[in-house]
């Protein structure tokens, strides 16, 4: 949205809205045309989201990184009994810690 100032800005909220229009009571009619157009941009987009499943996807794909998080603090606070037990540890570590160009650390 192109504020009066020429300035863009995203809105993803009505309150957002709301407050960037900063629009005087006497105005209603644009704060309510404005908030009628949000809500249909919303509803296209939670109509688009339902049909690819793009927000189900991505709480999935956040909920299993959770669980993997979990497993590996569960994995390091639990003794190794055998070599296997050993060896799964050590490739875990070097699996989650791989080193990237912007880390100059090993985990």
């Amino acid at each position: 949205m192109r504020l009066r100032d020429g300035e863009n800005v995203r809105l993803y909220s009505i309150e957002a809205l709301t407050e960037a229009l900063d629009v005087a009571p006497a105005k209603a009619a644009v704060r309510g045309k404005s908030e009628a157009d949000f809500a249909a941009h919303q509803a296209h987009w939670d109509a688009a989201d339902r049909e690819i499943g793009y927000s189900a996807k991505l709480r999935a794909e956040r909920e299993s990184a959770d669980r993997a998080e979990d497993l590996l603090e569960l994995s390091s606070k639990t003794p190794t009994a055998s070599l296997a037990g050993a060896a799964a540890k050590l490739d875990a570590v070097l699996r989650e810690g791989r080193s990237s160009q912007a880390d100059t650390e090993f985990p």
